[in-house]
């Protein structure tokens, strides 16, 4: 929500367009609705779309912020945690360093990969 905030109340923006996007349909529309209600009373005159397809938001893109977690969250992030625990290993808390941060990138790179490849193809001069 911080990074949708600064965005729409950045003065440099006014009149962009957003697009946001999200495979869980509802939380899609609870973001959507935050993002309109920050739009009209911050009088930002952005543009707000969003769809659970990411393909359709991407064409002729300038800038793609990508925030994603593949799988559960609770639930990698414990196995992210026990595992390394069960053979003597204390994961420090985050999920972005030792044995556990290893597995949230091998589970979040292929998504990546696949969010760069369809860049690549529908607005290659964007910034990620």
């Amino acid at each position: 929500m911080g990074t949708l905030a600064t965005l729409i109340g950045a003065p440099a923006l006014r009149g962009a367009e957003i697009g946001l996007c999200d495979i869980d349909g509802e939380t899609l529309e609870t973001m959507q609705r935050l993002a309109l209600r920050m739009n009209e009373e911050w009088d930002a005159q952005m543009t707000i779309r969003a769809s659970t397809q990411r393909r359709e938001l991407l064409r002729d893109a300038d800038f793609v912020i990508v925030s994603i977690q593949v799988g559960p969250r609770e639930v990698v992030w414990r196995k992210d945690w026990e595992i390394p625990l069960r053979h003597g290993v204390r994961q420090p808390y985050a999920e972005n360093s030792g044995p556990g941060g290893f597995a949230h990138t091998c589970r979040n790179v292929p998504e990546m990969l696949a969010i760069a490849r369809d860049m690549e193809e529908l607005c290659p001069q964007a910034w990620m």
